[in-house]
């Protein structure tokens, strides 16, 4: 791809971002100004909410429940202990102005994502898919205020620092986006795409274990930990008991760094004849997989058991 039509679509996608945040900036006035449905007013910034509630157990109570607002499922926090160390300058922030640094902080960081990106990125086609993603997981991210956003953002800079062959910098960025587990799957991932062999494990593994030591230190904390990602929460239903559980790592919103995962397997796909089926069939798999996983876990349940 030329640097011309690189540029055009980098231009055109932070474009896009700049107008979902102000979009986001309108409907978060509109919400706190008039009363709309509980669907829409209860959701908005809810996890910015109870992010900052988790802050107020202090870091011993860390995994212990939160109060959540109206008609939002009791979550119990799951996050990575360390999760309370990032987001602690949040809480010394008013809430009304902490959302809006969040905001411009998804925003510059989604930017030097869609900037970088085209380097490692070589296929046309799996940079607009990735961006596709980006752009759906940025809106569900910013409308909830979650933190997906961070995620994607260590994930690309491990990628990009591999790339560089700076291994224990790479590692390390990659612990870091474990704030939530389900970005371990990013090992794989490099494994998979041939982007790492086995014994590289090793700038992955150490950090991450060296991280979780409190874990080791303390078990109760742990268990409190495997407690609450087991949790069967009222009002997150499916056909099956792991429907739930596998509803908290691939949600929506985490399309930002899903998204980015699948793309490092689709550019490994370059060398094949057929690669672009093979990323159309796994694509279709993707939207199928979303498809039902939020019918039965939300979409369902919503109907038939309303909260």
């Amino acid at each position: 791809m030329s640097d011309k039509a690189h540029y055009n679509i980098q231009r055109k996608m932070i474009i896009l971002l700049a107008l979902i945040t102000i979009f986001l900036f309108i409907t978060r006035i509109l919400v706190n100004i008039f009363d709309f449905p509980l669907v829409l007013d209860g959701s908005r910034d809810v996890d910015f909410k109870i992010l900052l509630q988790g802050l107020k157990n202090g870091l011993a109570n860390f995994y212990d429940p939160v109060i959540v607002p109206e008609g939002v499922p009791d979550w119990p926090p799951y996050y990575l202990y360390f999760w309370y160390f990032i987001f602690y300058p949040m809480g010394l922030i008013p809430f009304e102005v902490g959302v809006y640094v969040w905001d411009v902080l998804r925003l510059i960081t989604s930017s030097y994502i869609v900037l970088r990106g085209y380097k490692i990125i070589k296929n046309r086609t799996n940079l607009k898919w990735f961006y596709f993603t980006m752009a759906v997981g940025f809106f569900i991210d910013g409308w909830y205020n979650n933190c997906n956003f961070l995620i994607v953002f260590f994930l690309f800079l491990s990628y990009t620092s591999l790339e560089k062959d700076k291994m224990w910098l790479s590692g390390i960025f990659f612990v870091l986006s474990t704030i939530k587990i389900n970005s371990i799957l990013y090992i794989p991932v490099l494994l998979i795409a041939k982007k790492i062999k086995v014994k590289d494990l090793i700038y992955y593994v150490l950090p991450f274990i060296l991280l979780c030591l409190p874990y080791i230190i303390f078990p109760d904390y742990f268990l409190q930990m495997l407690y609450n990602w087991t949790n069967n929460t009222p009002g997150i239903q499916g056909l099956t008991f792991l429907d739930p559980i596998i509803w908290k790592a691939v949600q929506p919103s985490h399309l930002m760094f899903l998204g980015f995962m699948a793309i490092i397997i689709f550019e490994s796909l370059e060398k094949y004849k057929k690669r672009d089926q093979i990323r159309n069939a796994l694509v279709l798999i993707l939207i199928t997989f979303y498809i039902y996983i939020s019918i039965v876990v939300m979409i369902l349940p919503s109907i038939f058991n309303p909260i």
